[in-house]
């Protein structure tokens, strides 16, 4: 099983703007990261469980989008 390397530590949601952020924290670094974007109608529908879930899973995404860009960069 892989080791998970960020934990989520605040999920914040705008229900009238449909904003939302979420603050990781790195388990070994102990870097923190905030990442905000905005929900789409169809994703704010269901209960919050199921909402913060959701909010988490599209969080890792863009965590893991930026991942592989740097990982492109050339180093130096």
């Amino acid at each position: 099983m892989r080791k998970s390397l960020w934990t989520f530590d605040t999920v914040t949601v705008d229900l009238e703007d449909k904003d939302c952020s979420v603050k990781a924290v790195h388990a070994i670094s102990l870097a923190e990261i905030t990442i905000a974007f905005r929900l789409t109608e169809r994703q704010m529908k269901g209960s919050p469980g199921k909402l913060k879930r959701s909010i988490e899973t599209l969080a890792t995404d863009k965590i893991l989008d930026l991942a592989s860009f740097l990982d492109q960069l050339p180093p130096g």
